[in-house]
């Protein structure tokens, strides 16, 4: 009789599978084979089946049952199907529960486990070959994840995430002593793929960075480094290990050591071809073995002397052909043993690099130390007056943060200002000029003992990307900073390809009025942004969704009123999580204006690339939010189909998606959905979003919904009834300034390709209900062109 718990739970007797009777049955043979010749205590057998809070009072009768019908089907089918003399397994009782005894033979975790065992001390021997055998052998027991059948209904059991972790354990063992055989070609295709799902394993990115670089993919296997550098970056604030630094700096100076062994041919094989293992050939010649390969990361994190000898205190960038500004956060070593505390927030960043002019105004290197140290000066103390925070400057360039102090909404305006402060200070010094970009995000935000601040996150590396085209003299802004400031700024467009064309500003000057005092509005607002904070605690302490409609005449004062809310939740990101689509340009939301503008919003708030196709972004969001299940993968069917005409006339489906997306995402976390420019959106938009508040159950789900009052002439009874909604008036502020509404650039000019395609989404199914209008034609030409 053979006992199988790595993959779905099954007894077999010869070649027949027994039948286990109910779950719970199945259950307590599951838990007593974790844990064979062991005694289980009958509490730990309830714990494992029941949460505390809905056990019922027959719960110990029930496991008591179980065991009885676990020994019957055990006993009988040994009798019936076993050969005499053959051990029996035993179900006995023994204070304080019961003991499973089973020949550990015939138990595949126990032969998984010797196997790798012995794999593991081959390869420690120097034994590659012999090592990749045994560890193929170890991994060939699971028939997938553990107990699966079980772990599918709900259980979660801290054994069966220990046996997931033996098995990567064994995998990345086998990888390297395949590796070290010279196989990487063999193994390329699991690499890639166990990495992409275990992106935190540092030593298996290792193995997939050496495997690409033998292959003579080297780009390859650096963006491997990059991509678990911006993992462990983004979630936890660590730099990669002194280990996965050292090999990615082997790889950009083609370390001889990193080439491929020749591949060892077998013992057996050998002799069959007149070979012996260790003297010479038939022929004469002797047999040379390939000397293995050097360990690419061993289990304790110790790198191999060599690299430990070359590696500098301070790691390279990974992107040698675009270095980084100086990191504005603690070295390696720091970061993971200093006293650092840090928390992801939203930050405006702004990023000044001060240099000697070129051509006729230039000066000779001594006579620029002086304006230096006035330069420095200067930005020092335009930064503190506006309210920033300088983290970090190498040589010409300086970083600074700002929204660090409570007036959030502010700091995209203040960091602007000081940019041009900073433009005619600096301006005015001989031999220098500047350049300035400022940006906005979600980043790391760390303050150690003595008060010093750091940020760790792309939201720099984006900043030093748009900087390397700023002219001499100019700031350049983010979309983001645009479309908050567009209201005191004066921006144009800047040429940057056709890509990014309508996405970076130059910032011109202010605006020939007043600028307000920071915090003069926000205080102004206090009391409304009050009423919408409740609401948001209603929603977070009754599980349940909730809208709040925001009505004003003012576009601009509204958009500020939301951005102010939307960084007060932003204060505590680990309780609520906030997306806010912005109204596209020409006219107001379709039904695919506005999915295109809420996954613009996800990227944003998660920190994906924006760049990144449609396809990537949709995946990592249903991933995410819904996992690897039969759900993840029919939202995603339902999003990612072949042609974007096809998906422009279904966009009702569509729709539904986001609406399960987004109910799935607020369980995860509260959320806050903010949509203004609700009085230009379509009727299908409309009910769309009164059906997200009346027909969802149990999510803490805010609809912050921004409009004209011209919204309840279109639809008088929006907001009514259900108890679940709420309407509030903004009364307009003397200061408030009259702009534009807060828009999202244009995606560029159209090509006629993309003219052709938008053509020929069903005619029948344009401008009604659920089909793309004329608003959405622009959303499809995006969907076509990416």
């Amino acid at each position: 009789m053979q006992f199988r718990i790595l993959g779905p739970l099954e007894v077999m007797s010869g070649d027949r599978a027994l039948s286990l009777g109910g779950f719970k049955q199945r259950a307590v043979l599951g838990l007593l084979l974790l844990r064979p010749n062991q005694v289980v205590a009958t509490s730990e057998l309830l714990g494992a089946l029941w949460p505390d809070e809905s056990r019922p009072m027959t719960a110990r009768k029930i496991v008591q049952n179980a065991v009885s019908g676990l020994r019957t089907t055990l006993s009988v089918h040994h009798t019936r199907d076993e050969p005499q003399g053959a051990g029996a397994p035993e179900l006995i009782t023994r204070a304080p529960g019961y003991v499973l005894r089973v020949d550990p033979a015939r138990l595949d975790m126990t032969r998984f486990d010797d196997k790798a065992t012995a794999g593991r001390a081959k390869l420690a021997a120097g034994e590659p070959a012999a090592a990749a055998e045994l560890l193929r052998e170890a991994l060939a027991e699971w028939r997938g994840p553990a107990l699966s059948d079980l772990m599918e209904q709900g259980l979660d059991w801290p054994e069966v995430a220990g046996l997931r972790q033996l098995r990567l354990d064994a995998m990345e063992y086998r990888f390297e002593a395949e590796l070290a055989c010279g196989r990487h070609h063999t193994v390329l295709g699991e690499l890639n793929s166990l990495a992409e799902a275990e992106p935190l394993r540092e030593r298996l990115s290792g193995q997939l960075m050496l495997a690409l670089y033998r292959c003579g993919r080297q780009a390859e296997a650096l963006d491997v480094f990059s991509r678990v550098r911006r993992a462990l970056v983004e979630e936890h604030g660590l730099e990669p290990s002194r280990d996965l630094q050292a090999l990615q700096r082997r790889i950009l100076h083609h370390d001889r050591e990193l080439t491929s062994p020749v591949e060892e041919v077998p013992a057996s094989v050998r002799l069959l071809h007149g070979t012996s293992a260790t003297g010479p050939s038939s022929t004469g010649r002797p047999a040379v073995a390939a000397p293995p390969a050097p360990p690419l990361l061993t289990v304790a994190g110790q790198r191999p002397e060599r690299a430990a000898a070359e590696a500098p205190a301070v790691a390279r960038p990974p992107h040698p052909a675009a270095p980084h500004p100086a990191p504005a956060h603690p070295a390696p070593a720091q970061a993971r043993g200093g006293p650092v505390l840090g928390r992801r927030r939203d930050v405006c960043v702004l990023l000044v690099r001060i240099r000697a002019r070129t051509g006729g105004g230039a000066a000779v290197p001594e006579q620029l130390d002086v304006p230096l140290n006035e330069a420095a000066a200067s930005l020092a103390e335009i930064v503190e007056a506006h309210g920033g925070t300088i983290v970090g400057s190498l040589g010409y360039l300086t970083a600074a943060l700002f929204g660090l102090r409570d007036d959030w909404a502010a700091a995209p305006l203040e960091a602007v200002r000081a940019a041009f402060a900073l433009r005619d200070a600096v301006g005015g010094l001989p031999g220098l000029g500047i350049e300035a970009v400022v940006t906005m995000g979600r980043a790391l935000v760390r303050e150690d003992s003595a008060g010093a601040v750091s940020v760790v996150g792309t939201l720099l590396d984006t900043a030093q990307h748009l900087l390397s085209d700023v002219p001499p003299g100019k700031v350049h802004v983010g979309p983001e900073v645009a479309a908050c400031t567009e209201g005191w700024v004066r921006y144009r467009k800047v040429a940057r390809g056709p890509d990014a064309a309508a996405k970076v500003r130059e910032a011109c000057a202010l605006h020939p009025r007043e600028v307000p005092v920071r915090g003069g509005e926000a205080h102004a607002r206090e009391h409304e942004l009050a009423i919408v904070s409740s609401h948001l605690d209603h929603s977070r302490h009754h599980h349940a969704p909730y809208l709040v409609t925001v009505l004003g005449d003012q576009d601009q004062s509204r958009s500020r009123f939301l951005t102010e809310f939307q960084h007060r939740v932003g204060r505590l990101p680990d309780e609520a999580r906030v997306l806010r689509p912005a109204a596209p340009e020409q006219g107001g939301y379709g039904p695919l204006g506005l999915t295109d503008a809420l996954l613009d919003a996800w990227a944003a708030s998660s920190g994906a690339r924006r760049d990144a196709p449609v396809d990537e972004l949709l995946t990592e969001l249903v991933r995410g939010a819904a996992g690897t299940g039969p759900t993840g993968d029919r939202l995603l069917r339902s999003l990612l189909v072949s042609a974007p005409p096809f998906h422009a006339a279904r966009p009702r489906a569509v729709m539904d998606v986001w609406k399960e997306l987004l109910v799935l995402c607020a369980r995860q976390l509260p959320l806050v959905l903010c949509l203004d420019g609700l009085h230009l959106a379509d009727e299908a938009v409309l009910d769309w979003v009164e059906e997200l508040v009346a027909t969802v159950e149990d999510a803490p789900l805010l609809v912050v919904a921004g409009a004209r009052p011209q919204l309840l002439g279109r639809r008088p009874l929006w907001g009514v009834g259900g108890g679940r909604t709420s309407m509030l008036s903004l009364a307009p502020l003397p200061e408030a300034p009259a702009a534009a509404p807060l828009r999202v650039a244009a995606a560029g000019h159209r090509r006629p390709a993309v003219h052709q395609r938008v053509a020929e989404v069903p005619r029948q199914t344009r401008g009604q209900g659920w089909g793309p209008g004329p608003g959405d034609e622009p959303h499809v030409e995006r969907r076509i062109a990416r």
